[in-house]
């Protein structure tokens, strides 16, 4: 019996490479505002706390300048986090139903964290309006978040593991199948977390710019960008590392040796 299941009869109704255009369009637009969200939300808890420990009001009109714009940028990661998981339906959709079936129960409960995670924001941009703290809902909802892209990391590693589905079903029929035995999850949830730095730090420098912005916040944004996107990008490099390292040895010689890959990493290296 093979491993992977069969192809599906029914035929594509547009080409291959265009899905996969699609794919990589609009994944990359979900990625961008999710480290966006993740990068903002983080600094906007730090110095919320940092600002009502030693009363620097500057600390604490930034902080609430970036949450009350948390739950619109919210609604970009959702949105548009609705495509590629359609697109790699299209495409995968034998591995990947297959996975979120072995982790059924983690996968549903994803629907249950992010709304959690969208209405405990709402919670804390109407406390930021009204000047009250609310430091500890904003890590709330930034675990939320974490919990949830590590999910996502696992069941897009699940899905390349058709080797392990079989006795993981065997083990655990009732989907409570985490993919723990994959040493790529943790870098690859990590590089996408730290990328969160990077797109957090261009937002504040693009926000710092903005007009309505007082020039205090304004200067505390523009201080925190060039900062946040160092970070970011240093993370990154490690955990980007990590995951490649982390890889099987005969599929990272074929990263490796592939053209695309080669001249991709060298390009963020050198840029």
């Amino acid at each position: 019996m093979p491993l992977f299941p069969g192809v599906d009869p029914i035929p594509l109704p547009a080409p291959v490479w265009l899905f996969k255009a699609l794919e990589l369009v609009t994944v990359t637009l979900h990625f961008l505002a999710v480290q966006a969200f993740v990068g903002a939300l983080l600094v906007a808890i730090i110095w919320s706390l940092r600002g009502r420990a030693s009363g620097n009001q500057a600390l604490i009109d930034g902080s609430g300048i970036v949450v009350n714009r948390l739950p619109v940028l919210m609604t970009y990661v959702i949105n548009l986090g609705v495509p590629p998981l359609l697109f790699a339906q299209v495409l995968y959709g034998r591995a990947l139903y297959t996975s979120s079936v072995l982790m059924g129960a983690f996968w549903i409960s994803v629907i249950f964290l992010l709304m959690a995670d969208y209405a405990l924001l709402y919670v804390l941009a109407g406390r930021a309006k009204e000047g009250r703290p609310w430091g500890w809902i904003g890590l709330s909802c930034l675990l939320l978040t974490l919990a949830i892209g590590y999910i996502y990391s696992t069941n897009m590693t699940l899905m390349n593991r058709p080797e392990v589905w079989a006795e993981m079903y065997r083990a655990h029929p009732q989907g409570l199948n985490l993919n723990t035995g994959d040493p790529t999850v943790v870098p690859r949830w990590l590089f996408m977390m730290t990328g969160g730095l990077t797109t957090g730090g261009v937002v504040f420098l693009f926000l710092a710019r903005k007009k309505f912005i007082a020039p205090e916040a304004a200067s505390q944004f523009a201080r925190t960008g060039p900062i946040l996107i160092l970070l970011g990008v240093i993370g990154q490099l490690a955990t980007g590392t990590w995951a490649v390292m982390a890889q099987k040895p005969e599929l990272r010689e074929a990263l490796f040796g592939h053209v695309v890959f080669g001249s991709s990493v060298w390009s963020w290296v050198l840029a």
